[in-house]
Protein backbone atom coordinates (compact mmCIF):
# COMPACT_ATOMS: atom_id res chain seq x y z
CA UNK A 1 0.00 0.00 0.00
CA UNK A 2 0.96 3.59 -0.44
CA UNK A 3 2.86 5.08 2.20
CA UNK A 4 0.49 7.57 3.25
CA UNK A 5 -1.17 4.67 5.26
CA UNK A 6 1.61 5.02 7.90
CA UNK A 7 1.39 8.75 8.08
CA UNK A 8 -2.55 9.26 8.02
CA UNK A 9 -3.55 5.73 10.22
CA UNK A 10 -6.30 7.71 12.05
CA UNK A 11 -8.03 8.61 9.15
CA UNK A 12 -8.19 4.48 8.22
CA UNK A 13 -9.62 4.08 11.40
CA UNK A 14 -12.30 6.24 10.47
CA UNK A 15 -12.87 4.56 6.98
CA UNK A 16 -13.60 0.80 7.61
CA UNK A 17 -13.50 -0.03 3.66
CA UNK A 18 -9.95 1.28 3.49
CA UNK A 19 -8.72 -1.23 6.45
CA UNK A 20 -9.23 -4.25 3.76
CA UNK A 21 -8.35 -2.18 0.80
CA UNK A 22 -6.13 -4.02 -1.70
CA UNK A 23 -4.58 -0.86 -3.02
CA UNK A 24 -3.70 2.82 -2.79
CA UNK A 25 -2.19 4.67 -4.89
CA UNK A 26 -1.22 8.38 -5.82
CA UNK A 27 -3.67 9.56 -8.34
CA UNK A 28 -2.10 11.38 -11.25
CA UNK A 29 -3.83 15.07 -11.55
CA UNK A 30 -3.82 16.07 -8.23
CA UNK A 31 -5.84 18.93 -7.52
CA UNK A 32 -5.29 22.46 -6.58
CA UNK A 33 -6.73 22.20 -3.32
CA UNK A 34 -7.03 18.26 -2.27
CA UNK A 35 -4.74 15.49 -2.57
CA UNK A 36 -5.99 12.77 -4.01
CA UNK A 37 -5.54 8.90 -4.31
CA UNK A 38 -7.07 6.04 -6.01
CA UNK A 39 -7.78 3.22 -3.80
CA UNK A 40 -8.89 -0.54 -5.02
CA UNK A 41 -10.91 -1.77 -2.91
CA UNK A 42 -11.79 -5.37 -1.08
CA UNK A 43 -14.36 -6.53 -3.43
CA UNK A 44 -12.66 -4.89 -6.59
CA UNK A 45 -14.64 -1.41 -6.31
CA UNK A 46 -12.18 2.04 -7.22
CA UNK A 47 -12.69 4.56 -5.02
CA UNK A 48 -11.02 8.33 -4.90
CA UNK A 49 -9.63 9.08 -1.50
CA UNK A 50 -9.73 13.12 -1.78
CA UNK A 51 -8.16 14.64 1.29
CA UNK A 52 -8.35 18.74 1.54
CA UNK A 53 -5.28 20.74 2.52
CA UNK A 54 -7.68 22.66 4.84
CA UNK A 55 -10.32 21.45 6.92
CA UNK A 56 -13.85 22.06 4.93
CA UNK A 57 -17.34 21.04 5.60
CA UNK A 58 -18.93 18.54 3.35
CA UNK A 59 -22.46 18.83 1.46
CA UNK A 60 -25.38 17.88 3.53
CA UNK A 61 -27.34 16.44 0.64
CA UNK A 62 -27.36 14.20 -2.14
CA UNK A 63 -26.61 15.53 -5.55
CA UNK A 64 -28.28 13.85 -8.51
CA UNK A 65 -25.72 12.56 -10.93
CA UNK A 66 -22.88 13.04 -8.38
CA UNK A 67 -20.57 10.18 -7.73
CA UNK A 68 -21.58 8.07 -4.42
CA UNK A 69 -20.05 9.18 -1.52
CA UNK A 70 -19.06 6.02 0.30
CA UNK A 71 -17.41 6.89 3.39
CA UNK A 72 -16.47 11.25 4.97
CA UNK A 73 -15.45 12.24 8.31
CA UNK A 74 -15.40 15.47 10.02
CA UNK A 75 -12.00 17.50 8.39
CA UNK A 76 -13.52 16.77 5.15
CA UNK A 77 -11.70 13.94 3.98
CA UNK A 78 -14.12 11.97 1.61
CA UNK A 79 -14.17 8.79 -0.08
CA UNK A 80 -16.14 8.93 -3.38
CA UNK A 81 -16.87 6.19 -6.36
CA UNK A 82 -14.72 6.57 -8.63
CA UNK A 83 -15.76 7.66 -12.30
CA UNK A 84 -13.85 5.62 -15.25
CA UNK A 85 -13.12 8.16 -18.07
CA UNK A 86 -10.64 11.13 -18.25
CA UNK A 87 -11.00 14.81 -17.31
CA UNK A 88 -12.84 17.14 -20.12
CA UNK A 89 -9.22 19.10 -19.83
CA UNK A 90 -7.17 16.23 -20.45
CA UNK A 91 -9.82 14.74 -23.15
CA UNK A 92 -9.96 18.11 -25.24
CA UNK A 93 -10.58 18.09 -28.43
CA UNK A 94 -13.85 16.32 -28.04
CA UNK A 95 -17.05 15.33 -30.29
CA UNK A 96 -20.36 16.74 -30.95
CA UNK A 97 -21.87 13.79 -28.80
CA UNK A 98 -19.54 14.40 -25.67
CA UNK A 99 -20.61 17.92 -25.98
CA UNK A 100 -24.51 17.43 -25.61
CA UNK A 101 -23.74 15.07 -23.13
CA UNK A 102 -22.24 17.55 -20.65
CA UNK A 103 -25.12 19.65 -21.62
CA UNK A 104 -26.96 17.48 -20.35
CA UNK A 105 -25.02 16.99 -16.92
CA UNK A 106 -25.28 20.92 -16.60
CA UNK A 107 -29.23 21.01 -17.15
CA UNK A 108 -29.84 17.56 -15.11
CA UNK A 109 -28.22 19.87 -11.68
CA UNK A 110 -29.62 23.49 -13.12
CA UNK A 111 -33.29 22.41 -13.65
CA UNK A 112 -33.72 21.87 -9.86
CA UNK A 113 -32.13 24.90 -8.72
CA UNK A 114 -28.31 23.35 -7.94
CA UNK A 115 -24.86 24.67 -9.05
CA UNK A 116 -21.75 23.11 -9.03
CA UNK A 117 -19.57 25.77 -8.27
CA UNK A 118 -16.48 24.63 -9.64
CA UNK A 119 -16.94 23.74 -13.20
CA UNK A 120 -13.39 23.76 -13.82
CA UNK A 121 -12.35 21.14 -16.90
CA UNK A 122 -10.65 18.67 -14.55
CA UNK A 123 -14.08 18.28 -12.54
CA UNK A 124 -15.69 16.68 -15.36
CA UNK A 125 -14.91 13.13 -16.53
CA UNK A 126 -16.05 12.38 -20.07
CA UNK A 127 -16.07 8.54 -21.67
CA UNK A 128 -18.38 6.47 -23.41
CA UNK A 129 -20.61 9.05 -24.63
CA UNK A 130 -21.66 10.27 -21.12
CA UNK A 131 -20.18 13.18 -18.93
CA UNK A 132 -20.16 13.34 -14.64
CA UNK A 133 -19.18 16.36 -12.98
CA UNK A 134 -16.97 15.21 -10.15
CA UNK A 135 -15.75 17.21 -6.48
CA UNK A 136 -18.78 18.16 -5.00
CA UNK A 137 -17.31 20.02 -2.11
CA UNK A 138 -19.15 23.21 -2.33
CA UNK A 139 -22.77 23.16 -4.27
CA UNK A 140 -25.07 25.37 -3.71
CA UNK A 141 -28.32 27.48 -4.89
CA UNK A 142 -27.65 30.43 -7.20
CA UNK A 143 -28.29 31.84 -11.05
CA UNK A 144 -27.20 29.45 -13.71
CA UNK A 145 -25.98 31.93 -15.57
CA UNK A 146 -22.60 32.31 -13.23
CA UNK A 147 -22.06 28.89 -13.51
CA UNK A 148 -22.47 28.99 -17.85
CA UNK A 149 -20.46 31.85 -17.79
CA UNK A 150 -17.46 30.36 -15.05
CA UNK A 151 -17.72 27.45 -17.44
CA UNK A 152 -17.06 29.41 -20.68
CA UNK A 153 -14.54 31.09 -18.84
CA UNK A 154 -12.32 27.80 -17.99
CA UNK A 155 -13.17 26.55 -21.51
CA UNK A 156 -11.04 30.04 -22.65
CA UNK A 157 -8.24 28.86 -20.28
CA UNK A 158 -8.43 26.24 -22.60
CA UNK A 159 -7.76 27.46 -25.67
CA UNK A 160 -11.42 26.98 -26.80
CA UNK A 161 -15.24 27.98 -26.41
CA UNK A 162 -18.82 26.82 -25.95
CA UNK A 163 -20.01 24.89 -29.01
CA UNK A 164 -23.57 24.66 -30.39
CA UNK A 165 -23.80 21.19 -29.28
CA UNK A 166 -23.65 21.82 -25.75
CA UNK A 167 -26.24 23.95 -25.93
CA UNK A 168 -28.40 21.46 -27.74
CA UNK A 169 -27.85 18.94 -24.56
CA UNK A 170 -28.78 21.93 -22.48
CA UNK A 171 -31.92 22.52 -23.79
CA UNK A 172 -31.91 25.95 -24.81
CA UNK A 173 -28.99 28.58 -25.48
CA UNK A 174 -29.73 31.73 -23.34
CA UNK A 175 -28.95 35.40 -24.22
CA UNK A 176 -25.32 35.44 -25.06
CA UNK A 177 -24.75 39.18 -24.50
CA UNK A 178 -26.21 38.50 -20.76
CA UNK A 179 -23.80 35.60 -20.38
CA UNK A 180 -21.48 38.03 -21.50
CA UNK A 181 -21.75 40.65 -18.29
CA UNK A 182 -22.13 37.18 -16.41
CA UNK A 183 -18.75 36.44 -17.41
CA UNK A 184 -16.88 39.68 -16.82
CA UNK A 185 -18.92 39.91 -12.90
CA UNK A 186 -17.55 36.52 -12.68
CA UNK A 187 -13.66 37.45 -13.83
CA UNK A 188 -13.61 40.37 -12.04
CA UNK A 189 -14.65 38.71 -9.28
CA UNK A 190 -12.09 35.62 -9.62
CA UNK A 191 -8.99 38.18 -9.99
CA UNK A 192 -9.90 40.13 -7.19
CA UNK A 193 -10.10 36.96 -4.97
CA UNK A 194 -8.14 35.41 -2.52
CA UNK A 195 -7.16 31.84 -4.85
CA UNK A 196 -3.97 33.77 -6.64
CA UNK A 197 -1.90 34.69 -3.58
CA UNK A 198 -2.71 31.37 -1.76
CA UNK A 199 -1.81 29.24 -4.75
CA UNK A 200 1.34 31.49 -4.37
CA UNK A 201 1.70 30.86 -0.70
CA UNK A 202 1.34 26.51 -0.76
CA UNK A 203 4.24 25.31 -0.86
CA UNK A 204 3.06 21.75 -1.61
CA UNK A 205 1.99 23.13 -4.83
CA UNK A 206 4.13 21.43 -7.74
CA UNK A 207 6.11 24.06 -10.15
CA UNK A 208 4.05 22.98 -13.54
CA UNK A 209 0.73 23.60 -11.54
CA UNK A 210 2.29 27.14 -10.14
CA UNK A 211 3.22 28.02 -13.49
CA UNK A 212 -0.38 26.98 -14.90
CA UNK A 213 -2.45 29.40 -12.28
CA UNK A 214 0.25 32.36 -13.33
CA UNK A 215 -0.76 31.78 -16.78
CA UNK A 216 -4.36 31.90 -16.01
CA UNK A 217 -3.89 34.66 -14.13
CA UNK A 218 -2.56 36.45 -16.78
CA UNK A 219 -5.28 35.42 -19.52
CA UNK A 220 -7.98 35.81 -17.44
CA UNK A 221 -6.08 40.35 -17.38
CA UNK A 222 -6.11 39.90 -20.70
CA UNK A 223 -9.29 38.55 -21.97
CA UNK A 224 -11.50 41.08 -19.15
CA UNK A 225 -9.21 44.42 -20.83
CA UNK A 226 -10.19 43.32 -24.04
CA UNK A 227 -14.00 43.32 -23.16
CA UNK A 228 -13.56 46.68 -21.59
CA UNK A 229 -12.02 47.94 -25.13
CA UNK A 230 -14.24 46.46 -27.05
CA UNK A 231 -17.35 47.80 -25.26
CA UNK A 232 -15.84 51.07 -26.10
CA UNK A 233 -15.54 50.76 -29.14
CA UNK A 234 -19.08 49.13 -29.56
CA UNK A 235 -20.71 52.14 -27.95
CA UNK A 236 -21.70 54.72 -30.55
CA UNK A 237 -20.93 58.03 -29.12
CA UNK A 238 -17.75 56.52 -27.61
CA UNK A 239 -16.48 55.64 -31.01
CA UNK A 240 -17.03 58.94 -32.24
CA UNK A 241 -15.28 60.53 -29.13
CA UNK A 242 -12.23 58.31 -29.53
CA UNK A 243 -12.00 59.24 -33.16
CA UNK A 244 -11.86 62.95 -32.13
CA UNK A 245 -9.39 62.43 -29.15
CA UNK A 246 -7.29 60.50 -32.34
CA UNK A 247 -7.54 63.19 -34.55
CA UNK A 248 -6.41 65.46 -32.23
CA UNK A 249 -3.16 63.88 -30.86
CA UNK A 250 0.23 64.40 -32.22
CA UNK A 251 1.41 61.18 -34.85
CA UNK A 252 3.78 60.25 -32.20
CA UNK A 253 1.24 60.06 -29.65
CA UNK A 254 -1.19 57.57 -31.76
CA UNK A 255 1.95 55.54 -32.32
CA UNK A 256 2.56 55.40 -28.69
CA UNK A 257 -1.31 54.33 -28.20
CA UNK A 258 -0.51 51.38 -30.52
CA UNK A 259 0.88 49.55 -27.72
CA UNK A 260 -0.40 47.95 -25.02
CA UNK A 261 -0.96 49.51 -21.79
CA UNK A 262 -0.30 47.04 -19.83
CA UNK A 263 1.69 43.50 -20.09
CA UNK A 264 -0.49 41.83 -18.05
Amino acid sequence: MCRVLDHCHWRWVLFPLLQTAVRVEPLEGEGLTNVLHLVTLADGRKAVLRQPKVARDLPKFVVPGAPEVLAHNGRGDVLVEYVEGRTLADALPVSEEVWRSIGRAFRKIHRIGLLHNDVNLYNIIVGDGKATLIDWDNPGQGNPLDELAAFEEHLYLHGTVLPPAFWAGYGHTPDLNLLRVHRIAGCIGWLSGEDWQEWEDDTTLKPEMLARVRNWRRLLASWLADQFRTAILESDGLTAEVAVLQHRQRPEDRHEHRRPQHSQ
